[in-house]
């Protein structure tokens, strides 16, 4: 039997105003039209069947005389303080910093699934595991919906999280009907000619991930100039000096030399591609 207090994340003595703020907050977070994930649908209709029944005061009260007999309810469920998830997940994530950049990247892949590595985490402990358990779950997300074609799941993950929801739709769909009879390419040309926006998506996150994560040495200018473009910006060179100006969004920003440059659109972008 589903537990509706931990689909939307409530202590079991929650009150109704509660309840309803929850449900608001997860559709806002959960919607399939908002969220990429292959698994949003299925998310959704978990969370409206949580919120039909705790939301009515006849039904819940019979739920909750069901769960009478049941184990008691796990550690998340409880209101004592560190014992919620947010605060354990807040004390572990202070002792291991990396635990948060893996949740925020699987997030980006499907909500769900960054659910499913905080639990496992916080259930086992396995803190110093945290990096090969986040691979391991990310590879069978993306196996159960994209098949088992490396570069089809590479293709998929890029789109995820390009949140090109309608193509990694599209992509699943592919896949689900051909199966191994489909390779990389053809899903590709496929998607692009359907989904003309996503190949300019893609090429936004490539050059910024280029750009953001560089080694030592002199900044690409070719790739910084090729993402300003395609994000509308523009980036002015007065004759024989080395600095300029960076027309993006709605600032103008001065820098002096390429690495001001690559630092500006880095910062500017981020909220975008990092």
């Amino acid at each position: 039997m589903p537990d509706h207090y931990q689909v939307l994340g409530l202590a079991r003595h929650a009150e109704a105003a509660v309840v309803k703020a929850a449900y608001r907050a997860l559709v806002s977070l959960y919607h399939p039209d908002r969220n990429p994930a292959p698994d949003a649908i299925e998310r959704i209709q978990r969370i409206n069947i949580a919120h039909d029944v705790l939301s009515d005061p006849a039904r819940r009260l019979a739920y909750d005389a069901t769960l009478a007999d049941a184990t008691p309810p796990p550690a998340a469920d409880t209101d004592d303080g560190a014992d919620t998830i947010a605060e354990r997940w807040k004390i572990a994530s202070n002792f291991f910093p990396e635990i948060g950049r893996h949740h925020a990247r699987l997030e980006r892949l499907s909500a769900h699934l960054a659910d499913e590595f905080q639990r496992h985490l916080l259930q086992r402990q396995q803190y110093a595991d945290a990096a090969a358990i986040a691979d391991r779950l990310r590879i069978e997300f993306l196996g159960r919906h994209f098949g088992t074609d490396e570069a089809v799941l590479a293709y998929a993950e890029q789109l995820l999280l390009a949140r090109e929801v309608e193509a990694v739709r599209f992509v699943s769909q592919i896949v689900s009907v051909l199966g191994r009879s489909v390779d990389a390419d053809s899903v590709r040309e496929k998607v692009s000619q359907r989904f003309p926006r996503t190949v300019d998506s893609l090429r936004k996150r490539a050059l910024y991930a280029r750009i953001a994560h560089q080694g030592d040495g002199a900044p690409d200018r070719q790739a910084l100039h090729d993402l300003v473009s395609l994000c509308d910006g523009v980036v002015q060179r007065p004759l024989l000096r080395a600095g300029g100006t960076l027309l993006l969004g709605m600032h103008d920003l001065k820098f002096e030399n390429d690495e001001e440059l690559r630092q500006l659109v880095v910062r500017r972008l981020a909220a975008e591609f990092g």
